[in-house]
């Protein structure tokens, strides 16, 4: 990870698990990464990773050192799949993970009390779906869900796959983040009227084009610390999409034929391919029957090099759907179609958009 600057508030995150989440502890610290430049930097926060890697070897039982990272973080995520862990000690009763879950939760009851440091740390559990036959471990992972479900005290979630935890994560991520800190968000998303949106989720930047007027958002696209202009708007029987960089501007491509009845013209700036660097998102409108929603991001050679210009930002994907589309923290894209429930269902896939099924 790269150093926090000193204007930064640090909220520390410990991730606790038994050793068959192994994928899913390697991929924790660039999911705190990834948040941290599309949403938490842009808040005055910083997300830094605490557990069992940071501590200094030393005397001591070795859980008790671990346990003291713990009781400095703010957010303590615990998880489970098929085994329930190891003890913690030679005379423990409890697997060490079990141990951390106990700890974060009497922290968070005793915090609590206190109005001036209330409810730290938070506590989520994940259940990944068990894979395993049933055995003592998997046998102590279903207790412990059960008497979680028959507590009501703390809430968690289920998970198929890394790749739909990796999504849940980083949705939980900026949920919790925009709890902190409401106030400091994009004047763009402080104007938006609700029920004009045309995409839902978390935009790093976004705005309803007002017809006569220019839309203008401010977001790095390509990582280098300084914001580019995006801006939208039309004018002399044509739509201008551009993006400027410094003293240098050009042209996304724009089909009028597609956007001419256009009533709803809706702007985001989103990560939506999982690489760390948010792509432009314009969603039109002309009646509920009717959602074009257009992807413009950097290509391979773009992302590889970190550069952003007219051959390297292009469109992505062009979708098709009816009332309003959903933009998961991961990228995935559901679009609504028919009378009956149904959506579309798009994510990123290397270097293009799967349809991931309804």
């Amino acid at each position: 990870m790269s150093k926090t600057p000193s204007f930064y508030q640090v909220k520390r995150v410990f991730l606790s698990c038994p050793g068959d989440l192994v994928s899913e502890r390697s991929r924790f610290p660039k999911i705190l990464e990834t948040v941290n430049n599309l949403r938490a930097h842009s808040l005055g926060f910083h997300l830094e990773a605490v557990g069992w890697e940071r501590v200094i070897p030393s005397f001591g039982r070795p859980q008790q050192l671990i346990n003291e990272e713990l009781r400095t973080a703010d957010l303590v995520i615990v998880m489970f799949w098929n085994r329930l862990g190891s003890q913690s000690g030679k005379d423990s009763e409890v697997t060490g993970t079990l141990e951390e879950f106990n700890l974060a939760v009497r922290l968070h009851d005793e915090t609590a009390k206190r109005q001036f440091d209330a409810n730290k740390p938070v506590v989520w559990v994940y259940f990944r779906v068990p894979t395993a036959e049933p055995d003592d471990q998997l046998r102590g992972v279903l207790a412990f869900r059960k008497k979680l479900e028959e507590g009501r005290q703390l809430f968690f979630r289920e998970y198929t796959s890394v790749e739909d935890w990796e999504e849940m994560l980083r949705q939980h991520l900026v949920a919790y983040l925009g709890d902190l800190h409401r106030w400091d968000l994009d004047h763009n998303r402080e104007s938006m009227r609700p029920e004009l949106r045309l995409i839902q989720g978390d935009f790093l930047a976004e705005g309803i084009y007002d017809f006569g007027n220019r839309l203008k958002l401010q977001v790095d696209l390509d990582g280098d610390g300084s914001p580019e202009l995006v801006t939208f708007w039309f004018a002399v029987n044509s739509y201008n999409l551009t993006i400027t960089k410094h003293d240098s501007t050009f042209a996304l491509p724009l089909s009028y034929q597609t956007l001419e009845n256009a009533r709803l013209v809706h702007v985001a700036i989103k990560d939506v391919t999982n690489d760390g660097l948010p792509e432009v998102l314009l969603a039109a409108s002309d009646g509920p029957a009717s959602l074009r929603l257009y992807v413009w991001g950097l290509n391979q050679s773009g992302r590889q090099e970190r550069k952003l210009s007219e051959e390297t930002f292009v469109a992505l994907a062009d979708f098709a759907g009816q009332y309003r589309a959903q933009i998961f923290e991961g990228g995935t894209i559901v679009l609504p179609y028919g009378s009956q429930g149904f959506a579309f269902r798009h994510r990123w896939n290397v270097n293009q958009f799967e349809n991931i099924g309804d």
